[in-house]
Order: structure tokens, then C-alpha cells, then sequence
């Protein structure tokens, strides 16, 4: 709905301002209406005209996406330079708009520096949001101007320019650190043990003040008969304690594990929200099964409306071969399963975690770090 409405407006712009588009675009007529005589002729000019289309709609939503960082950034520069007086005046704006806007505090940062590292706004056709966010790791002005000169010229991808600022930053610093270098610096994470319970008194509900399982994500699990455990107490349970054959209070032990190896679960990708956010549905033991939307931790994404953000989105696919699309109306089918550690909760009640899979050799990958390592995210303050 929200491209339909876009495209509305852009097709009302080229109708009423002539031009709107550019000056390549004053010919179309004669370009689009040419003669097709069979209905395959028919058909394929009109994909091809679609197609056409959602290119232009997606270059000039990316042009304004540039415009609207600029003017952000523009505004914050001018308003903590009214407070200058006051050093960390301009970290605490950032977290209060982040906060108050919803918006992520290194893009609201990205767009600070953009603002101060181009007074001028004076933008090249070619560059997204994505190709300026990566010129701002070089600081040296005239040095960014020509690799966005050449990045323009050329058309590069924003790979291929994230690759280019790396190995200028790596050649300037020497042996500097890789957050000097430009290579991302990587989180620190370490998967749990699935079966791995806390035991909690109760705060609502008919079991109020009683020992329950805590099985996550707000649920909690009373067993049929009394475990005698305390608050607090580690517990694990066998994967057959599903409510079916023996109970399951049988197949629960006082365990040697530690909170560390607590909220991790097996669980199924049913779509990809966007390149940070999954909608899957998770395994918390006992036969007991939720579904959740999970915002991945320490990362951010490229929104979804950019070209980078549907690159994103589509790796993610990819690497974990989600087989639906997400798509109302049709039957959501899980793809394989994945591996989670839940850390908290963001301010949009998303839990935030660590997500593991399997490649094709059988070895644990870090989904959160491999976006950060292929370029499709940057990290966050937690």
C-alpha cells in the first residue's frame, strides 16, 4: 500500500510538472507507446514498463531518503551548537531522539555527520544513503570526495565502496584496530543451552506466589506434581518432556548449569521482516510452542525501503532458505530450524537475541556477526 501511495504521488508529479523526473524522461511517450500487434507483444511491453517504473520510483524515494538525512542532520548539528557550552550535550539528543522518535541512535548519528561532513548539499545521482554512510568512515574531506567521485562515476555497488574506504583506512592506519581500519567490529556472543529453565515465584495469575517453570517470553509452566525446588533454582529438562507418555515432572533435574546457558531455544523462521527482524516460532519446551517477532541484537539494518535494506532482507532469506514469502493468504511454511538466545526486550516489545544456524557443512554460524561481516548492517549501542 505504502508504494502504491508513493507511486501515486511521483506519477502526479510527472503529470503536473513536466520534468519531474528528469530531462531523459521527456521523451517516454514515444518510447512506451510503441506498436505491439499480438498480446504476447502486449503483455512483455507492459512487464517491461513495470519494470521500468519501479526502478525510477525506487531511485527517486532513495534521492529523497538522501535529502531527508541531510536535512536531519542539518537540524540536530543547529541545535546542539545552540548548547555548545555543554560537552555531552549532543550524545544525550541522540539517545532522547532515538528514544522519543523511533529511530535508530547510529543512524540518527550517521546523519549528524553527514550534515557536518557535507554543509553543502550537493549530492551525486548515483550515491544511496547506504554509499554516504560508508564515505563518513573516511575523514579526510577531499579523500572522500574522491572515492564518491569515483564511486559515482563508476557506479559501484556499496560493497565494492565499503570495500574500497577499508583498504584506504587499513593503508592510512598501518596496524590500526579493525574499528580503525574500517572492518567491523564484531559482537561477542555465545548460544545457551536449549532445556535449561529457571525456577521463579510466581506474580500473577492463579499460581501467584507458587514455583514455577519459567519457560520465557512472559510464560510460565506448573508441573503436575510439587518439584520442591526454590526460586532461583537452575533446572533442566529431557527434550522428551512434552506432556506426553511420562509426566514431566519426571524428566526435570536440579542442574549444574548457569544462567548463562538460560533463554536459548530451537525455533523456525516463518518470514523475514526485514534484515534484523525475524518472525519465527519457538520451541520452549513442555509442548509448548510461541510465536514471536525477534529484533537481532547489537545490529541495524538498512531500512526496508532502500535498495541496501532489500539486499539485506534477501541475504537473510537466503542464508536461512526461508521458502515463504510472507504473503497474505498463502500457507506459512517454516524453514530450518535455527537456534536463539533471547537478551531482552526493545521499546517495541521485540525481544532482542542471538540467532545460529548450520551451514551447509554443518558449522555453527552467527547470523548476527555474518551481517556485520558481508556488509549489510553496522553495530548499536545495546
Amino acid at each position: 500500500m505504502k508504494k502504491m501511495k508513493i507511486l501515486s504521488v511521483l506519477l502526479f508529479l510527472a503529470l503536473v510538472i513536466p520534468g519531474a523526473f528528469g530531462a531523459q524522461d521527456a521523451g517516454v511517450s514515444s518510447a512506451v507507446l510503441r506498436e505491439v500487434k499480438t498480446y504476447e507483444e502486449l503483455r512483455h511491453a507492459i512487464s517491461q514498463t513495470r519494470a521500468a517504473s519501479r526502478v525510477r520510483v525506487e531511485k527517486a524515494v532513495e534521492k529523497e531518503r538522501v535529502r531527508e538525512a541531510w536535512e536531519i542532520g542539518r537540524l540536530i548539528d543547529a541545535h546542539v551548537l545552540q548548547h555548545k557550552e555543554r560537552a555531552d550535550y549532543g550524545a544525550k539528543v541522540l539517545e532522547r531522539l532515538a528514544t522519543d522518535l523511533g529511530m535508530s541512535r547510529t543512524e540518527l548519528s550517521y546523519m549528524l555527520q553527514f550534515a557536518r561532513a557535507y554543509p553543502i548539499f550537493r549530492t551525486s545521482e548515483e550515491l544511496s544513503w547506504a554509499h554516504y554512510e560508508s564515505l563518513l568512515a573516511l575523514n579526510d574531506a577531499r579523500e572522500r570526495e574522491e572515492v564518491g567521485a569515483l564511486a559515482s562515476k563508476e557506479k559501484w555497488p556499496v560493497k565494492k565502496l565499503r570495500d574500497e574506504v577499508k583498504k584506504r583506512k587499513a593503508a592510512a592506519k598501518g596496524t590500526g584496530s579493525p574499528a580503525e581500519s574500517g572492518v567491523p567490529v564484531l559482537l561477542k556472543a555465545q548460544p545457551g543451552k536449549p532445556g535449561t529453565y529457571e525456577m521463579v515465584k510466581a506474580t500473577v495469575g492463579p499460581e501467584t506466589g507458587k514455583i514455577v517453570i519459567d519457560l520465557g517470553f512472559s510464560n510460565y509452566y506448573k508441573t503436575s506434581k510439587d518439584l520442591r525446588f526454590t526460586a532461583g533454582a537452575i533446572i533442566e529438562a529431557s527434550p522428551a518432556a512434552s506432556g506426553k507418555g511420562s509426566s514431566p515432572s519426571d524428566l526435570i533435574r536440579l542442574s549444574k548449569r548457569t544462567p548463562e546457558d538460560l533463554y536459548t531455544y530451537r525455533a523456525w523462521v516463518v518470514n523475514v521482516l526485514d534484515g534484523d527482524t525475524l518472525k519465527v516460532v519457538v520451541d520452549l519446551g513442555f509442548g509448548v510452542r510461541s510465536v514471536q517477532t525477534l529484533r537481532l541484537r547489537g545490529i541495524d539494518c538498512p531500512e526496508i525501503v532502500s535498495k541496501e535494506g532489500k539486499e539485506a532482507k534477501e541475504f537473510v532469506e537466503k542464508t536461512l532458505q526461508i521458502p515463504w514469502n510472507g504473503e497474505r493468504g498463502t500457507q506459512a511454511k517454516a524453514g530450518a530450524p535455527i537456534l536463539i538466545k533471547t537478551v531482552k526486550s526493545d521499546k517495541y516489545d521485540r525481544y532482542l537475541a542471538d540467532v545460529y544456524l548450520l551451514d551447509a557443512k554443518g558449522q555453527e554460524v552467527y547470523l548476527n556477526n555474518l551481517l556485520l561481516e558481508q556488509g549489510h548492517a553496522v553495530r548499536v549501542r545495546e
